[in-house]
């Protein structure tokens, strides 16, 4: 009797592991792809920028510029949901309304009026896909000689009709490398994760039904 008794458990105890290995491995799968998609749908944020933010500016650079963490989803090299716009102190914008994106980083023409205090309002598609925007001031200090531009009551929009090819690709924007984006590598890494796991769940409902094997228990 002990004899079959050790028999009838040897399957159960196989199967038992078998079970404990499969959702250890759903485990797994399930943890690497939140942990790849994860970082991929994050927001961008900004790591850098010209002017600083709450910083003094005395020369008036060619571009003012942001960068964020990651690189920008600039779809078809359109421009569109991003603005960079340039506040002075009398309530003018300071801007010709015109982007260029490239990698992690959205620059636009550099124009100012008199000094005083001026706000940067921003605006960028993150790599998730998800509009990012922020303001900051910083200060301006004309140097000696120094003619101001120009300011517009509401915000100016890039002009892009009769431009030539280069120009029209200046100002609505350009995008280096390639279209894909971390949003689109996710989705992958989603897809295979779950491919992976709908396997994993069809392997237990398949050792759940199946029959244990019978032990001979015939008797001498």
């Amino acid at each position: 009797m002990t004899q079959r008794g050790s028999r009838r458990s040897r399957p159960r105890s196989s199967a038992r592991r078998l079970v404990a290995g499969s959702v250890a491995a759903v485990a797994i799968a399930g943890g690497a792809v939140l942990g790849l998609a994860g970082p991929a749908s994050a927001h961008n944020y900004l790591v850098s920028s010209d002017p600083a933010v709450g910083g003094t500016l005395t020369e008036l650079p060619d571009t003012f510029a942001i960068t964020t963490n990651d690189r920008l989803l600039d779809i078809g090299d359109s421009g569109s949901g991003f603005a960079f716009r340039v506040v002075g102190p009398d309530g003018e914008y300071y801007e010709d309304g015109c982007v260029d994106v490239e990698g992690p980083t959205m620059s636009t023409a550099a124009a100012l009026g008199a000094s005083g205090k001026y706000t940067v309002e921003w605006q960028v598609v993150s790599a998730d896909g998800h509009t990012v925007s922020d303001e900051y001031p910083f200060t301006w200090k004309a140097p000696s000689g120094f003619s101001p531009a120009t300011g517009s009551a509401e915000p100016p929009s890039c002009a892009t009709a009769g431009d030539d090819d280069s120009g029209s690709e200046a100002t609505t924007g350009t995008a280096s490398g390639s279209n894909e984006s971390p949003a689109a590598d996710a989705i992958w890494i989603g897809a295979g994760g779950v491919v992976l796991i709908g396997a994993v769940v069809a392997v237990l409902l398949l050792l759940r039904r199946r029959p244990a094997p019978q032990s001979d228990d015939t008797d001498d």
